[in-house]
């Protein structure tokens, strides 16, 4: 019984035993090396879409950098933006090439492209993989594209057409012709300003014997006249704090004065030569329109040159009408509420410092092209043209309302 047991006890693990103990060891290490092989698989998957995702993210973005519409030499223009075949781009970060391609489908209303861009690849499977962004472009000139949330009819506060493919000088009223626009000035109804839509510039000025509007003009009206001059259009607005009171003007007391607008006439003095006509200039202040006017809107057109360059000064020339008997000089003892001082709104500190053109300098240099947002503000002569500096939104300031002296000039 002894020896019985004892054997019993000693026995040990037959091979068969081992071999299915090994076997399911082996099952176990193979499920392991199958994870970590998925793992490894999807992480690399990661990896790539998240490098092609960056990709048409970075193609996406560079179709949005358009800097006119339609197509001119040496821009990138909305136009530009059409289909493209695939192009191969190889990843930064990752083991794969790339291909991206571009599809557009244009609308006509409104204008606006449904741009997709698609990155494709194939993982270390074989499996294809693709990333797909969508977005919607507008044909706006990109320096408008605010405009573009007013809604389009007449609107009294705003204009009454979106700007869509045209140059952003040309006035936002003027009626689109497809390659030219059409601008009836405020209070000359008979008179009609042509615009190139490409360039921006003066193609034509009409003189009609009959009152028109920016809604009514038709082509014929002025297929006559659309291509006989060549000329560059200055605007802007002259707005007016008449206030009298014992304290000095803040930035904020013209940043956006309320008025009321005085009679007025705008003058450029031209100091370049060559101008077959020289300019002229419209405004809608007057005695029939200032009666509830807070600002003057006006617009000069200077004919070209032979080197389509201008160079000279604009002047505000106070026109009495009703009451309203108002001079431009300085007043320090403040005698005199008829008298009053004009300042331009610009980012010049004085006028030593050399500025942009469209930054309104007190003299115009070599103006090649429109210029637009050439404003002043009109005070009483008692007071200084209050100064400002850049905007800084994270305090609240979102207007550089900085202006200095034009008239009377300062001495």
């Amino acid at each position: 019984m002894t020896t019985a047991y004892n054997r019993m006890r000693s026995r040990g693990v037959s091979l068969i035993e081992a071999m299915v103990a090994l076997a399911v060891m082996a099952f176990g290490m193979l499920t392991v090396v199958g994870v970590q092989s998925t793992l490894r698989l999807n992480g690399d998957i990661a990896k790539q879409r998240s490098e092609a995702t960056r990709i048409a993210s970075r193609q996406m973005e560079r179709q949005r950098v358009f800097t006119g519409v339609n197509v001119a030499a040496g821009t990138f223009a909305y136009d530009n933006i059409i289909d493209t075949t695939p192009e191969t781009v190889t990843g930064v970060t990752s083991n794969t090439t790339f291909t991206v391609q571009r599809d557009v489908v244009d609308t006509d209303d409104p204008p606006t492209k449904a741009l997709r861009m698609t990155v494709r690849w194939t993982d270390r499977t074989g499996q294809p993989q693709q990333v797909m962004l969508s977005s919607m472009l507008s044909s706006a000139v990109p320096a408008l594209s605010g405009t573009l949330a007013i809604r389009p009819g007449t609107a009294p506060a705003g204009p009454v057409r979106r700007p869509y493919r045209r140059h952003q000088s040309i006035p936002v009223q003027a009626r689109d012709f497809g390659s030219s626009s059409a601008f009836v000035p405020p209070f000359r109804p008979w008179v009609v300003i042509v615009f190139n839509n490409i360039t921006g510039v003066v193609t034509g000025v009409c003189n009609l014997n009959y009152d028109t509007s920016n809604d009514t003009i038709t082509p014929s009206e002025i297929a006559a006249c659309s291509n006989n001059t060549a000329g560059q259009l200055l605007s802007g607005f002259v707005r007016f704090n008449r206030s009298t009171g014992s304290g000095p003007l803040t930035a904020a007391d013209v940043e956006n004065p309320q008025g009321p607008a005085l009679n007025l006439r705008m003058q450029i003095a031209l100091t370049s030569t060559g101008h077959p006509i020289g300019s002229f200039c419209i405004d809608d202040a007057n005695s029939a329109s200032i009666g509830g006017l807070v600002l003057a809107t006006y617009y000069c057109v200077v004919y070209s040159n032979s080197a389509a360059l201008w160079s000279g000064t604009t002047t505000v020339e106070p026109r009495s009408s009703g009451g309203d008997n108002w001079l431009i000089g300085d007043d320090p003892a403040g005698n005199d509420p008829d008298r009053f001082r004009v300042c331009r709104y610009t980012k010049a500190s004085s006028d030593s410092q050399s500025v942009p053109n469209q930054d309104h300098p007190r003299d115009y240099s070599d103006v090649a092209g429109n210029l637009t947002n050439q404003n002043f503000v009109v005070i009483a002569a008692r007071k200084s043209c209050p100064t400002d500096g850049p905007a800084n939104p994270s305090a609240g300031d979102f207007v550089n309302s900085n202006t200095l002296q034009h008239q009377p000039a300062p001495s």
